[in-house]
């Protein structure tokens, strides 16, 4: 059985510890904080606590709590660059374990400051995060809810003037050294994509596993993206007192009704979560109520501007389809139009195809409940007169060649047409 590892852990603790600081710390105070650290600049300390008052606000939002409930809520968070320092001044509890990253108890919070400023803001809020589940719901939950929205709620972008929670980073240089889509990839090369029921399982531990935080992070966006799922993972934090198992039965007879699509969704967000996927453009249209195929041949437009779509029927197994697609699409208009048919721009790859190449998967209805890890999902090529075979109940699903992040000056759509070829006997 594989080890799960965390970064970070919280705890419920009556009562605040609090000592003297030192007097060469830097101590700034915010409306929700007061942060003390050493080896960092007065200005990076300002721009956390600046970032942290204005995240708490988005957190509200989040969590539905009503106008000035969270007022008073504040943390007193310790940034370390020299963590025995700290602790030989008293500042550290001795019921606060050692950990790589970071720590909560109660209404205090102690981080390891990291390689890039972005990745140390980010822990300062992933571990603010669990004091407010504390503050507001009594806990925290099961494991992957407890990281998975610390995660979702930390992830943030930063403008001159603005800062924003719950996103999808654009790019690597955004976030330095907060790894998580790294991790993913080497999950997807290596085929050890875990399935939702296994993040579901997650159990406890204080040692840092960059990739589990990352899918833990996956589950909670997608719940919270979707709005047929968003009220369940809402009213799921008003259950935070629960633990484990139980907490996941609430989840789970919550979205009884929803889960084959949750876990067909799943395996599709899996595929293609990386730098720049746009939630708006990757949520995938399906339903348990599509009705089955009845044979009779199909014509569907395929948008180059958005992710997998789906025929809008469940093909029977047994069946051979024959394929065809015709249409232009534009993928840039920089420095010159890249225009593109269903066969696509050989000159330009993504993921081994050509770019502007028009794909097909075939996605089960049904998915194997004992499986730990998710099979890739199968992904052809379709020209004219393409024959595919459909070995059980199944959606189709298509979409143009393109990174995820690079959607969104493409234009136009390719026409496809499905027929049935033969039904095998």
């Amino acid at each position: 059985m594989r080890l799960i590892q965390f970064v970070a852990v919280t705890v419920a603790v009556a009562g605040a510890f609090s000592v003297a600081h030192g007097a060469d710390l830097v101590k700034r105070d915010g409306q929700h904080i007061e942060l003390i650290t050493d080896g960092i600049s007065v200005a990076e300390a300002d721009t956390i606590v600046a970032t942290f008052d204005a995240a708490v606000e988005q957190w509200s939002e989040f969590w539905g709590l009503v106008n000035g409930e969270t007022a008073g809520f504040h943390v007193q968070a310790y940034l370390m660059q020299d963590v025995e320092r700290f602790a030989r001044e008293g500042l550290i509890p001795p019921q606060v374990p050692d950990f790589p990253f970071g720590y909560t108890l109660g209404n205090q919070i102690w981080v390891r400051a990291q390689q890039s400023e972005y990745y140390t803001r980010h822990l300062v809020l992933h571990e603010g995060v669990h004091a407010f589940a504390y503050a507001y719901f009594d806990g925290g939950g099961a494991t992957w809810f407890q990281e998975g929205t610390a995660e979702l709620l930390a992830t943030h972008r930063e403008t001159a003037d603005q800062v924003t929670v719950n996103t999808v980073p654009a790019n690597r240089e955004e976030v330095p050294f907060w790894g998580r889509f790294k991790r993913m990839n080497q999950s997807r090369q290596q085929q050890t994509v875990p399935t939702l029921a296994s993040v579901l399982g997650y159990q406890p531990n204080l040692l840092g596993d960059v990739e589990t935080y990352g899918w833990s992070w996956a589950a909670a966006m997608m719940m919270s993206r979707y709005p047929q799922y968003r009220p369940v993972l809402l009213g799921a934090a008003r259950k935070g007192q629960l633990r484990g198992g139980p907490f996941n039965q609430v989840v789970r007879r919550g979205l009884s009704d929803q889960w084959p699509i949750l876990e067909a969704r799943w395996r599709v967000m899996c595929q293609d979560l990386d730098y720049g996927f746009d939630w708006s453009r990757e949520q995938v249209d399906l339903s348990i109520g599509d009705p089955q195929w009845d044979g009779r041949p199909l014509r569907v437009k395929i948008a180059a501007d958005r992710g997998w779509q789906s025929l809008g029927v469940r093909v029977p197994g047994g069946v051979t389809l024959r394929l065809g697609a015709t249409g232009r699409v534009t993928l840039a208009d920089q420095p010159k139009p890249w225009v593109s048919e269903p066969d696509g721009i050989t000159f330009q790859y993504h993921r081994g195809r050509p770019l502007g190449q028009l794909l097909v998967s075939v996605l089960p209805n049904a998915i194997n409940s004992s499986d730990e890890t998710v099979q890739p999902l199968p992904i052809y090529s379709v020209a004219e007169n393409t024959m595919l075979q459909v070995e059980q109940y199944s959606w189709l699903l298509f979409r143009v060649n393109d990174s995820v992040g690079q959607l969104d000056d493409n234009q136009g759509e390719y026409e496809v047409t499905v027929q049935l070829a033969n039904r095998q006997p």
